[in-house]
């Protein structure tokens, strides 16, 4: 067993279908060792992977996971982080399959595993495009595709330039899009990848309203075979197109379609809103009701996709937490020599200025790195508020004000878990640097409704908006901040936001 797991190993990137046939014959069971049961989940999850095959069972990974944790084995332990994480981002967990990434680049980031870097990059890439965070999209990529040069792999190379051309579409920079997309056409590559290139291609005319030749590059595309969820992002793109065209038989057909091919809840939610507003514009109300069900199921879905904290923000976390454990054992070493310190005098007493010096430095550093980080976890929530609003007023617009109401406090409650005490304190406290805690702690005083204002406030959320969350009157919400200044010990309202700023950005 242990000479067959290697024979698969030595030709799992030639013959993935060799590989598999060999693995499929072997189990891991107790027969096994930890050494080879481990090397198994790698090699058996590297060829589905290769032949884009459902990644399973969990259990098998997971168990390559704990056993290279366990040893000095870099390169095997950053592909078992590197399987895993893809489990998870298939599974649409991005903020756990992000933190997985990261550990594997920082096992294999000065090395020549040039291949397994630009997989990763290209991974972190995909997260970042579905976040709508296009800068750091657009790095990952960029690295992926110098790190498929550096392995002299050309054609992934290649689809990550129609990657890139993809990112400039999403985020409207139509004339570095056309220049990419133009890029990879020239180049070629296998049928894989021009069905790719057309389909971005589809989008790029869509989004810049020249729908005749948007809906070319679609049935184009659809004509091409698809890894993964291309085939239903194609389906449900050209739907958009043809319910614009005010063709809504076709537009029903392809969202369809579209729901028939593996696709995310991005896709399913935009498919069930197409076939809503289709079968309303028909007049069938009765099936527009089935379908806007559907479609707030998977709009709750994706919600709570959105609220995974974003890729740059886990990435900035990280390094902060290797500056403090560095800072960490610095302090430590200090501790230590200080004991020296004392015996050797004078001499020594000047040498250990000098280090405190550098500990300040140090300590300056990583105090401006968390204050860094606190800021990043903000932004990233209000932005996460801010996104979800306006996808809201797209789809309703013909709604009464009252039904917006009701719209807009769901939305607070779904990204800040207002209805949720524990997890809500939970968030707030993750994104003001504890600050529930402190005020619970030296403000005894103030009740729920009064920390949920400070919290709404120190988020920038609008007054009209605090008025619908805390059930008051605008009058109500000025009287609520004064009592908020008294119980805080505070002679007038002008202290409050200053103090409040304070708190929330104490380290």
């Amino acid at each position: 067993m242990p000479s067959e797991i290697k024979k698969a190993e030595k030709i799992v990137e030639t013959n993935p279908d060799s590989a598999l046939h060999i693995l499929k014959q072997i189990y891991p069971t107790q027969k096994l060792s930890d050494a080879n049961r481990a090397l198994y989940g790698i090699v058996l999850f590297k060829a589905l992977t290769i032949k884009d095959q459902p990644l399973q069972p969990d259990s098998v990974i997971s168990f390559s996971v704990n056993y290279y944790q366990n040893t000095n084995d870099q390169l095997h332990l950053a592909q078992a982080y590197y399987y895993k994480a893809r489990l998870l981002k298939k599974a649409q967990q991005f903020d756990n399959a992000t933190t997985l990434y990261i550990k594997a680049l920082d096992l294999i980031q000065n090395s020549n595993y040039y291949g397994l870097l630009g997989d990763i990059n290209s991974d972190l890439g995909d997260i970042c495009s579905i976040q709508k965070d296009y800068k750091e999209a657009l790095r990952k990529f960029s690295e992926s595709m110098n790190n498929y040069k550096n392995a002299n792999d050309t054609l992934k190379s290649a689809y990550k330039i129609v990657d890139i051309a993809r990112v400039y579409t999403l985020w409207k920079n139509y004339t570095q899009a056309i220049i990419y997309y133009k890029k990879s056409l020239a180049i070629g590559g296998d049928s894989i990848l021009r069905g790719q290139v057309f389909q971005g291609m589809g989008i790029y005319y869509y989004r810049i309203n020249q729908f005749d030749s948007a809906k070319y590059f679609f049935q184009k595309s659809l004509q091409f075979p698809y890894k993964g969820t291309n085939y239903a992002i194609r389906c449900v793109t050209l739907a958009d197109l043809y319910y614009d065209m005010n063709q809504f038989d076709s537009a029903f057909y392809y969202a369809t379609k579209s729901l028939s091919y593996p696709a995310t809840f991005f896709n399913k939610r935009d498919c069930y809103r197409i076939l809503a507003n289709t079968k309303y514009q028909q007049g069938d109300f009765k099936a527009m009701a089935t379908y806007m069900t559907q479609y707030q199921n998977y709009s709750d879905s994706v919600r709570k996709i959105e609220t995974q904290v974003k890729t740059s923000v886990l990435e900035n976390i990280h390094e902060k937490d290797g500056t403090t454990t560095k800072f960490k054992s610095y302090l430590l070493l200090i501790g230590s020599a200080s004991v020296v310190i004392i015996g050797i005098g004078l001499f020594m007493f000047f040498k250990l200025k000098r280090r405190n010096k550098t500990k300040e430095v140090e300590l300056n550093k990583a105090t401006e790195t968390i204050s860094k980080n606190q800021t990043l976890l903000r932004e990233n929530l209000i932005r996460k508020i801010e996104e979800t609003k306006a996808e809201k007023n797209v789809f309703f617009k013909k709604l009464s004000i009252s039904e917006k109401e009701k719209i807009l406090i769901e939305i607070y409650n779904q990204c800040l878990k207002l209805k949720y005490w524990n997890e809500f304190t939970t968030l707030m406290n993750q994104t003001f640097n504890n600050l529930i805690i402190q005020l619970e702690t030296h403000y005894t005083d103030l009740n729920h409704k009064e920390i949920t204002w400070i919290c709404l406030f120190l988020l920038d959320v609008p007054l009209t908006d605090m008025v619908l969350i805390l059930e008051n009157q605008t009058g109500s919400i000025y009287k609520l901040k004064q009592r908020v200044a008294q119980k805080m010990r505070l002679s007038s309202t002008k202290e409050l936001e200053s103090v409040l700023q304070t708190i929330s950005s104490k380290i």
